[in-house]
Formats: C-alpha cells, sequence, structure tokens
C-alpha cells in the first residue's frame, strides 16, 4: 500500500470512529435500553439468584424496580443465557458506565475486524468513507441501544479470515462465541457442511459444548432446560413480545399478516420459503468460489431466514458490501448496489406502516432484491431438476408429519391495549388488573362486573387448568391464576401466541 493510500485509508478509519464517537456521546444520555437486559442478567448471575424467572418479564422488571431503577422496560428473552455470563463483569460498573465502556470496547474490535478485512481484500478506501454514511441508523442505533452487533460483527469477521487460512481452532472459538451469544449463526454448521469441510464442523461443534458446559457450570443447568425447551421455540416463532410486529420486516412475518387466521396456509408458505432459500444455498455453496461471497452469502441467508429483524442487525451487512466493493468499480449498477444497501439500513419503516402488504414490508423486499443479486451469478450452476427433487419429497414429509398439530386458541383477551398484564383482582365487584409499563406498575379497571369469582375448583397443574378434576386447556402457553367467574367463564393469565410471560388476562366459555 502506497503512502497515499495509507493516508486515505487513515482518513477512513479516522471517519468512522468520529461519527460512532459522536454516537457513543449520545448514548450516555439515551435511556439504557437492549444493554439493560446485558447488564441487569449479568448482575443478578453475579448475585446468585439468575434462574429461569428472568424470561419473564414482569419479575425481571420488578427486581429490576427494586434495585431503585426507574423508567426501565425490557424483556431478557431471546436471549441465551451465555450473555449474562459474557457481561459479568461489566455487572461490578454503573449501569451507565458498563454501557460506555461497552461502547468503546465494540467500537474499537469493530474497527480492529474491519481493517483485516479491508487490507485481507484490498478494498477501495472510499468504502471506508461509506460506511457510516450507508450503515448510519444500524450504527446509530447499535451504541443508543447498547447492542451486541459491533462485537457480532467482529468475532463472525475474525472467524471468517482463521477459516479461510484454515485455522479451525480459532475459527470455532471466534464463531462459537458468536452462536452462543445470538444464536442464527448457527447456520454457518450449513455452510461447512456443504462446503464438506468436516474437520471444521468437528472443531466448531467442540467449541460450542465446551462454551454451553461452561455456561451450565456458572448458571446452572435449569436455566439451560428452560431456555431450550420454551425460550428458543417461542422466539422461533417470532414470539417476542406481541404476535404480530410489522417492524421486524421477515417473511415470518409477512406471511402472519397475510395469512392471520390461515394457519395451514402460513404454515405451508413459509416451509416452502425457507426449504427454496436451502436448496438454492446448497447449489451456491457447492459452485462459488469465492470464500468472501460465500461467506457474505450465508450472512445474509442468516438474517432472511429469522422470524425477527431490527435496523441494527443491518450492520452485517457490511460483508456483502465489501465483497461488491473489492471488484467493482463506480459504474451505475454498482451505484445501485450500494444505494440498495443504503435502503436496507435507512428505509423509514414506520412510514410504510399505514399501508397495507406488501407495501407496508419494504426492508423484506430490499433484502430479497440483494438476496437474488448475490446469487445471480450462480444461475447457470443450479441444477433446477435436482433442486425439484429435493423440494417435493421435503415438501411431501412436511405435509404429513411437520403440519402443527395444535390448533388455534380461541381466548377473549381483556387487556388488548397492555403488553404486559401479570395480575388481576376483584374491586368493588369489578374485575381489574394490573400491567406493567417504563413508568412501573399501573391497575385498569374492565367494567366487567364479577357476581361470583371460584378459585376453590379450579386449579392449575403442569401449566394446564384443571376444573373439578377434568382438563379444560391444552396449550402450550404458560398460565396463572386461573378462576370461574360468574359461574359459567374462565378467567386466567395467558401468554399464548405473545413473547414468554407477556400475558394477558383472558376468558374462556366453559363447555356446558
Amino acid at each position: 500500500m502506497n503512502i497515499k493510500n495509507q493516508i486515505s485509508s487513515s482518513l477512513g478509519y479516522f471517519f468512522i470512529t468520529i461519527v460512532c464517537s459522536v454516537f457513543i456521546y449520545q448514548a450516555i444520555d439515551f435511556a439504557p435500553h437492549d444493554f439493560s437486559n446485558y447488564y441487569f442478567g449479568a448482575k443478578f448471575l453475579s448475585e446468585g439468584h439468575f434462574t429461569s424467572e428472568i424470561y419473564f418479564p414482569h419479575i425481571f422488571n420488578q427486581e429490576i424496580a427494586a434495585l431503585g431503577y426507574k423508567n426501565i422496560f425490557v424483556s431478557y428473552a431471546p436471549n441465551t443465557p451465555f450473555l449474562a455470563l459474557f457481561f459479568y463483569s461489566f455487572s461490578f460498573l454503573s449501569l451507565t458506565s458498563a454501557k460506555v465502556v461497552f461502547n468503546i470496547l465494540s467500537l474499537g474490535l469493530f474497527l480492529y475486524s474491519l481493517r483485516n478485512l479491508v487490507n485481507t481484500y484490498q478494498i477501495k478506501s472510499i468504502f471506508l468513507f461509506l460506511i457510516p454514511l450507508i450503515f448510519f441508523t444500524p450504527l446509530r442505533n447499535n451504541f443508543l441501544f447498547g447492542q451486541v452487533y459491533l462485537l457480532l460483527f467482529f468475532l463472525l469477521s475474525e472467524g471468517f479470515l482463521a477459516y479461510k487460512k484454515e485455522s479451525f481452532l480459532k475459527m470455532s472459538l471466534f464463531w462459537g462465541l458468536a452462536i452462543l451469544l445470538k444464536v442464527f449463526p448457527i447456520l454457518l454448521f450449513g455452510m461447512l457442511l456443504f462446503k464438506k469441510k468436516f474437520k471444521a464442523i468437528a472443531y466448531l461443534g467442540s467449541a460450542c459444548i465446551i462454551l454451553l458446559s461452561f455456561s451450565i457450570l456458572i448458571s446452572g443447568f435449569d436455566i439451560w432446560n428452560f431456555y431450550f425447551k420454551t425460550v428458543l421455540p417461542k422466539s422461533g416463532n417470532g414470539e417476542i413480545a406481541g404476535e404480530f410486529v410489522q417492524n421486524y420486516q421477515s417473511m415470518f412475518m409477512f406471511l402472519k399478516y397475510a395469512f392471520p387466521t390461515n394457519i395451514a396456509t402460513f404454515s405451508t408458505l413459509l416451509f416452502l420459503f425457507k426449504l427454496i432459500v436451502l436448496v438454492l444455498s446448497y447449489f451456491v455453496t457447492k459452485h462459488e468460489k469465492s470464500e468472501l461471497k460465500l461467506f457474505s452469502f450465508w450472512i445474509l441467508i442468516s438474517l432472511l431466514l429469522s422470524p425477527y429483524g431490527s435496523t441494527y442487525t443491518n450492520l452485517l451487512l457490511i460483508f456483502p458490501l465489501l465483497f461488491f466493493a473489492r471488484k467493482s468499480n463506480f459504474n451505475f449498477k454498482n451505484i445501485t448496489i450500494v444505494m440498495l444497501f443504503f435502503l436496507i439500513s435507512s428505509v423509514p419503516v414506520s412510514y410504510f406502516l399505514k399501508f397495507n402488504i406488501p407495501f407496508s414490508f419494504p426492508r423484506l423486499w430490499l433484502f430479497l432484491a440483494l438476496f437474488f443479486i448475490l446469487i445471480k451469478e450462480s444461475f447457470q450452476h443450479i441444477h433446477w431438476k435436482k433442486g425439484l427433487l429435493f423440494i417435493i419429497p421435503l415438501t411431501a414429509f412436511y405435509f404429513f408429519l411437520i403440519v402443527p398439530k395444535e390448533g388455534t386458541i380461541n381466548l377473549n383477551s381483556l387487556s388488548k391495549s397492555n403488553i404486559l398484564t401479570y395480575d388481576y383482582t376483584v374491586k368493588d365487584g369489578v374485575l381489574v388488573y394490573t400491567y406493567w409499563t417504563g413508568k412501573g406498575k399501573n391497575i385498569k379497571t374492565t367494567g366487567i362486573l364479577i357476581k361470583s369469582i371460584d378459585t376453590i375448583s379450579v386449579s392449575l397443574i403442569d401449566n394446564q387448568i384443571i376444573f373439578k378434576n377434568k382438563q379444560v386447556t391444552f396449550s402450550k402457553d404458560h398460565k396463572l391464576k386461573p378462576a370461574i367467574i360468574n359461574g359459567n367463564q374462565l378467567l386466567y393469565l395467558s401468554d399464548a401466541k405473545k413473547g414468554i410471560g407477556f400475558y394477558s388476562l383472558v376468558t374462556k366459555a366453559l363447555d356446558k
């Protein structure tokens, strides 16, 4: 690299540092936001009461409030128990100090890994100046919310460069940490499998097992068991807080909005979408020679298949941007591609939510456009007839064995306007319920007259409601405080079709 290029690159890194430093400064007076999950999870772990109850938001928020913190409303799900262990050392600082230190550390690691990628692939320095502009919103939100995606970029990038050198031990450490932190990088196993990198698979699998075992040793088996059995399935079903969240801008959520009552159609189309993406990924992986393109492709697949997305996850699109940057000159086609990255990162989704679908999912369609641009050069290698040999039998298998057996849960919610209801009582003959917001505990009257309430003949056993020795519920949602009101209505708290512990106060007619 000549002196001119060195100066240009140094100015590019300096520009990124200045922009990100402004965001770090703004984050000081910004709400703790997502960082609260990591910080308080670690704090409760350090104090010895890190249990599965942390995944129930009313308990988590009440424990935070008991420490004297105000105006905080968080939910630990869908984070892994490993995150609390990873942030353990930060819990000995104050909340504000911990967030500042973590943001500074994240920026340093991000710049380090970005420099390694740029030097390895000899990326033109102009793209360093473009990164803070194209990814302005993802970068800003990462720092303001105290998110981990700058750290994740570092882990994925360093793991990739180690993989490129066939340093599988180093690769497994970085990618293993990424998987234990955010789960979705587990799809990198698919890339290794399709490339027949069995030695790399063995290293990465061993690293994940060792890290998981260490976390279980510190955090305990019970919370990890709860995570795998309850938290992961719900988050995989897009149930983080509410049932319908357009901001996620995923194919999962698009189909959910498109077919809100037709479970069979929703499930079938979602299955076919995932199957087609994975079949395409198989042929692309088998024939693609560019390691950077292939890695970028699998990062994009990970984001595309996720049921939920956010602005800060788009930071990982720097990988495919660098792939295009390494081989591109500034012509109309490539400027269009750069604009596509900018739109994905910056499109004002909230503006489009007022439109009907499909127009209310702009980021999803931009993501799909980028996906097809990446695989366009591989179309000649895709054997469509062989692809059908994968798709047809697997689809048949799905129809016979995988279609969910649990039907629609018909419940009448009495607290739709409040996302986190967690208690109820009868006051002066009227049903009232308690809910939580960033301002703490709130009480609301339903206006429903209660002539009688029976809590004796009804019980909750193994998360199912029993009335007069007869089981009356059969769903997997978490339930609290069952009662019979006015002689013929079952009343209880349920987190059906919502995130763990995001209860609603519901009623259900009893069979006569």
